[in-house]
């Protein structure tokens, strides 16, 4: 029996051979992967250890092609786990900030963008205080500016309150300071005064100069933009054209969530692909209209060659994110193999494209913008790839059939492929948006089918020809066409986004059934035999897990200040106190609870007071001082816990949730959940 099945394998996997190359991105993600889950860091000899240790098996072994297969795939994860962690390595250094600092700060900025209040936010670097004793590297610092004339460039002074990023407020929760120590920003602060413009002591060099041309030059696009549009409109199409969400309203983001059209917002291949086939197509057919050059000149080759060139403007004044970088790339493969008369393989294409992303940004690999948008494409080119013959079928139908006809069915083939695709990339990153988000967007299908022929016939043809126009200041009519567009699917966002339990909130699978999901998902979309059937039964184990989790019966911050109890319902209730909204924010979130309603609320402040109890709904006692829950977990409203009567130290455990099993009380703190890393020092 063994002997059957390792014989099915081996058949299998030869029978595969075109198709191992696009497992090399998976294996280096792996390592990657590998080494985010580690408790804490490892010496790096280890590592050059294990690779060296790999290459003398190799030439030991370099006869027996079974062993030497094994050492490559092992080889692939090493490296990239060697990857992340010479990067990791190297970006280590000691913070200057550990906690809240007022002081008065001077650097260069080198980025504007906005915050969700729709405030200037800089990035400085090279700052240091007053006396220029003392340095606090690259510092974000939010001001209470909507407008200014700063330029990136710039160097100016202000007094502000600087801390450092921010740790996760849940386990399982967003790791900003591991976010902020890739991104190589050391501090984050509210200006405190106003902003003031000093003279430079150091002077740009050649890439400082042409990303902050870049800047600019996106700067003057969104305010442009901003000039012509309505505020909503303006925001939407600042997004979609120059990368900047910081000026959207929370209610309209929100409602592009909820109605699942939030990838939208983040340019992706939607945007990038449209753009440069527009821009191909309408060179093709310009040259079309010109018989002369139609009949001397090949007209694919310069059409290759400009929307090559659209789609590099495109992704610079985009900021370039990791979503267009992957775009991109994917892009530039295809249209040079048009250019040079060969056709693109499209999931090798992808390949590269991780490859190449992970091998600059290994940091990229866990982040929810990397894994949904390679998640989606990846599904719809293996999608593509199993039904594309019957498409063309459809699509070709009789030959004999009449031009009506045929247009109906190009009609029907077009809005049957909306819901399609979108059924199939909505699948596709369903588990992501459940693992980072706890959110489903029910009605993601519907908003996509009423808002994607406005995106693909209005919005992005009139953003192209903007683009194209707006050197010239011949933009306005174009651009007023992209905000009557925007406004048409901002009206379908908002009627999506009222629907029931349009954006459905959901508790989070384990991260080892999230894992299980994604090698299941890659091994059914990359494998081509038979056996890649078996990535079902892996999925369907992943989604299992979802059945494994647990909400804490107790959760606490780090300072004892807040505080969230589960009532007999099994709901998460927050005890009242003031400050910490987004916390409150999150550990809602990551549980599937709901705020209180205005009774609930009142209820539970007269038992905080001590006024009355209702055991029926929580097991809980309050007087002036102190709260009992359960008889076990005792809540000083001085900022003190006590857990079966023992001190609870808060603020070592950075945070902490609890869990009552049985006569057990189980604690999970969130200095366990970092480890000991170089971000969380």
């Amino acid at each position: 029996m063994m002997y059957k099945i390792f014989q099915y394998i081996k058949e299998q996997f030869d029978g595969e051979q075109n198709r191992w190359f696009l497992w090399m991105p998976v294996l280096f993600g792996l390592g990657i992967a590998f080494y985010f889950q580690l408790p804490q860091e490892i010496s790096i000899w280890w590592t050059l250890g294990v690779l060296e240790s790999l290459i003398l098996l190799a030439i030991l072994f370099r006869h027996h092609i079974k062993v030497l297969i094994f050492l490559m795939i092992v080889g692939v994860i090493s490296l990239g786990f060697a990857n992340i962690q010479l990067k990791a390595t190297y970006l280590n250094k000691t913070k200057e900030i550990k906690s809240p600092e007022l002081t008065y700060i001077s650097g260069m900025i080198t980025n504007i963008d906005y915050n969700y209040r729709g405030f200037q936010r800089f990035l400085l670097k090279d700052t240091s205080n007053f006396e220029e004793n003392r340095s606090f590297g690259t510092v974000k610092v939010s001001t209470r500016m909507k407008k200014s004339d700063f330029k990136v460039g710039q160097c100016v002074e202000m007094a502000a309150n600087l801390m450092p990023a921010g740790k996760p407020v849940i386990i399982g929760g967003y790791q900003f300071d591991r976010k902020a120590y890739f991104e190589e920003i050391d501090a984050n602060g509210f200006a405190m005064s106003s902003v003031y413009e000093i003279d430079c002591s150091t002077k740009p060099s050649f890439a400082e100069k042409f990303n902050f041309y870049i800047d600019e030059l996106r700067a003057k696009i969104i305010n442009h933009i901003r000039a012509i549009l309505p505020p909503d409109e303006a925001s939407i199409a600042a997004a979609i054209v120059a990368g900047e969400q910081g000026v959207i309203s929370r209610k309209v983001i929100q409602d592009y969530r909820d109605s699942g059209l939030a990838h939208f917002l983040s340019i992706s291949g939607l945007h990038m692909t449209m753009i440069a086939g527009l821009m191909f197509f309408f060179v093709r057919l310009f040259m079309a209209l010109i018989p002369p050059l139609a009949l001397r000149y090949d007209s694919k080759k310069p059409a290759a060659i400009m929307a090559i060139l659209i789609s590099i403007f495109y992704l610079f004044i985009s900021g370039a994110q990791v979503p267009a970088q992957r775009a991109f790339i994917m892009n530039l493969i295809v249209v040079l193999g048009i250019f040079i008369g060969r056709k693109a393989i499209s999931m090798r294409t992808i390949s590269w494209a991780a490859m190449f992303i992970l091998f600059f940004s290994p940091q990229a690999l866990i982040g929810a913008s990397f894994q949904m948008s390679f998640a989606a494409v990846v599904a719809l080119i293996a999608f593509y790839e199993k039904y594309a013959g019957a498409l063309q079928r459809f699509l070709r139908g009789n030959p004999d059939s009449g031009k009506m006809v045929k247009f109906l069915r190009y009609i029907w083939a077009y809005l049957i492929g909306i819901l399609v695709a979108d059924f199939i990339a909505s699948l596709a990153t369903t588990p992501f948006a459940v693992y980072h988000f706890n959110k489903i967007a029910l009605y993601t299908s519907l908003t996509n089918l009423l808002a994607g022929p406005i995106i693909g016939l209005i919005v992005m043809p009139f953003v192209l020809l903007a683009l194209v126009l707006m050197p010239l200041g011949l933009d306005v009519i174009p651009l007023k066409l992209v905000g009557w567009g925007i406004g048409l699917i901002n009206d379908i966002t908002a009627y999506v986004a009222a629907l029931p339990n349009s954006g459905y909130q959901v508790l989070s699978m384990p991260t080892w059934g999230f894992a299980l999901i994604i090698m299941g998902g890659l091994w059914l979309c990359l494998w081509n035999m038979p056996w890649r059937k078996w990535g079902f039964i892996v999925i369907f184990a992943g989604v299992l897990s979802i059945f494994t989790v647990k909400t804490p019966d107790v959760m606490v911050d780090n300072e004892a200040s807040l505080l969230a109890i589960k009532d007999e319902q099994g709901d998460l209730v927050i005890l009242p106190a003031r400050g910490n909204n987004f916390t409150k924010q999150m550990w809602l979130e990551k549980t599937a609870n709901k705020k209180l309603d205005e009774k609930e609320r009142r209820k539970l402040y007269q038992i905080y007071r001590g006024k009355k109890t209702d055991k029926s709904w929580l097991d809980l006692e309050c007087d002036k001082k102190s709260c009992l829950y359960k008889n076990r977990i005792r809540f000083y409203k001085d900022k003190r816990l006590e857990i079966d009567g023992k001190k609870f130290d808060t603020y070592q455990a950075e945070g902490a949730s609890i869990y009552f099993e049985k006569d057990e009380i189980k604690i999970k703190t969130i200095r366990d959940f970092i480890g000991s890393r170089y971000w969380n020092k």
